[in-house]
């Protein structure tokens, strides 16, 4: 295995186009990530290629939770189009944390709290773009879910082929949670986010899950068919690269068909309504209902840091 490169904090991409005390500790991560990791030169996404199995690996890499920032999509699709671009050969992907407690907290709410009506639109097309390389990718893409993966976190696992996550402990104590939450926070799901959640669990699931905002254990993940498989924590990462090895295995050209005949047209109905999309979420994220509940949060955050 060797080393193709770390992808650093502000890369240009060049792009194709719980309960409540649950969702505020997420939430309380995600801003913690914001304060602690912006500096320059970060190492965001850490990839690596194995030439024995034509796998590669995509490492978040943001401390604390891999909050998702307008860098962090730019560096995650960059990674994405240069393992397809530059290595042919390589036909699977394992996505998984450098800090294995989460996969990713999701938003980065220092993106969405009083933002630059000019980074705004970008961020979101990053969003988008992330959405657009990981679910129509031609590689096979293993999610080794670790930890926690809420809201746009949970966002990249369903982009994946196959999903592993880590079981919950056998000694009672709070295991990793999965699923878009973002109703609890005061925010909906993009209508993009939103199909995809019904592609992967079925309509009534999905449903419910959306409009609940339900975060799910491994175990209740696994019986609706968020996740694929649940193992032990200690072997996630080794689960995710042997079944990566084994979609990689497949002649890539049936396999890519066969992917693309469940997930164009979700691809395409993005596409065509990205910009739309764009123009409307912007205008809603930088209204009185999305930003007053911010602003309480960040508030509190303040006067608890002293």
């Amino acid at each position: 295995m060797f080393t193709i490169g770390s992808l650093l904090h502000g890369i240009p991409v060049t792009a194709l186009p719980r309960g409540r005390s649950g969702a505020l500790l997420l939430l309380r991560n995600s801003c913690s990530a914001a304060f602690s990791s912006n500096a320059s030169g970060q190492e965001l996404v850490k990839t690596e290629v194995n030439e024995k199995t034509n796998v590669a690996s995509l490492i978040l890499n943001r401390p604390p939770v891999n909050s998702l920032s307008l860098e962090m999509f730019r560096a995650i699709s960059s990674a994405i189009q240069t393992i397809e671009r530059d290595y042919p050969k390589v036909q699977g992907l394992v996505l998984s944390s450098s800090k294995p407690g989460t996969l990713s907290a999701g938003l980065d709410l220092i993106e969405l709290h009083k933002p630059d009506p000019q980074r705004l639109p970008e961020f979101w097309n990053a969003f988008q773009q992330v959405y657009l390389d990981l679910y129509g990718s031609r590689l096979a893409c293993v999610a080794a879910i670790e930890g926690h993966a809420p809201a746009a976190g949970c966002m990249l696992t369903m982009c994946c082929d196959y999903r592993i996550m880590a079981a919950s402990p056998e000694n009672g104590s709070k295991g990793p949670k999965i699923g878009l939450n973002e109703t609890k926070l005061g925010i909906s799901a993009p209508f993009w986010l939103g199909h995809l959640m019904v592609q992967t669990i079925g309509n009534r699931q999905a449903e419910k899950s959306l409009a609940l905002g339900t975060l799910y254990s491994a175990e209740e993940a696994l019986i609706i068919g968020l996740v694929d498989e649940v193992v032990p924590g200690e072997e996630v990462l080794a689960r995710a690269h042997a079944e990566a090895t084994k979609w990689a295995a497949i002649p890539p050209l049936a396999r890519v068909t066969s992917k693309m005949m469940t997930r164009k047209k979700l691809l395409d109905d993005l596409e065509a309504k990205r910009q739309e999309d764009t123009d409307y979420t912007c205008e809603y994220l930088q209204s009185k209902t999305v930003q007053m509940p911010l602003s309480m949060y960040f508030e509190s955050l303040q006067k608890k840091r002293g």
